[in-house]
């Protein structure tokens, strides 16, 4: 009788093999059953971690525009309601009503698809108080194509006057005309950072302003459309 023998090289691919097999057997009978594989994860995640790691995201304060720019305060130029979204052409700034009455101290803003088509960038306020005259203290993250050749940038105001940029990222050759963008800025504590569809840009630290509310703004020439603004808070 002829002994059979196997390679281990062989066996492992065997075993690899059958091991995908499984795994597509078990993909194909979830999704019969009505099951989604995404579903699968969360729950097996949230047995291990003890979190709720595939929660949607909950806005304290969130507007898609769709109902115009009721929700908010026009302290300047040209914001308007287009189509479902917040646009600006030229110099302009809007502050959320909601964050300005909640007044929160740590939070993140998300900005979902901004376009800017034309100009020299647009801006999101964080922390930021108005007072009786319409002056305002707080804070902008800019994306700004016409700073130094393009730049992300964090300023501080001051009684409505912007100071100079306390951080600064340099980003010559940046696509910034290119797609539309989801922003998003983490404010927690001193310390800030803003995100570009994801990936972390600019980080700075100031400890002037502790709490106050949101707000979208643009300069010069700029042709800027957002789709939809939310801030949460942890």
């Amino acid at each position: 009788m002829k002994s059979m023998r196997y390679s281990k090289g062989q066996g492992l691919v065997e075993y690899v093999l059958l091991i995908g097999l499984l795994v597509v057997g078990t993909a194909l009978a979830l999704q019969l059953s009505g099951v989604r594989l995404s579903d699968v994860y969360c729950r097996t995640a949230r047995i291990f971690s003890g979190e709720d790691v595939c929660a949607a995201v909950k806005y304290a304060c969130e507007d898609n525009f769709d109902a115009g720019l009721d929700g908010w305060t026009k302290g300047q130029g040209a914001w308007q309601s287009k189509d479902g979204s917040a646009c600006a052409s030229g110099v302009g700034m809007i502050f959320d009503k909601c964050s300005a009455d909640l007044k929160p101290k740590d939070y993140t803003v998300q900005v979902s698809g901004a376009h800017l088509t034309k100009g020299n960038g647009y801006g999101v306020f964080f922390r930021t108080t108005l007072n009786d005259k319409g002056q305002f203290n707080g804070y902008t993250f800019q994306y700004d194509p016409g700073y130094g050749g393009g730049a992300f940038i964090f300023r501080k105001w001051v009684n409505g006057r912007e100071l100079p940029p306390f951080a600064v990222a340099p980003a010559k050759g940046y696509n910034w005309y290119g797609a539309p963008k989801d922003v998003a800025v983490s404010v927690q504590g001193n310390q800030f950072t803003a995100y570009i569809d994801g990936v972390p840009v600019l980080t700075a630290s100031d400890s002037s302003y502790t709490q106050g509310g949101t707000g979208l703004r643009s300069w010069d020439s700029s042709q800027v459309c957002v789709d939809n603004f939310g801030i949460s808070i942890p």
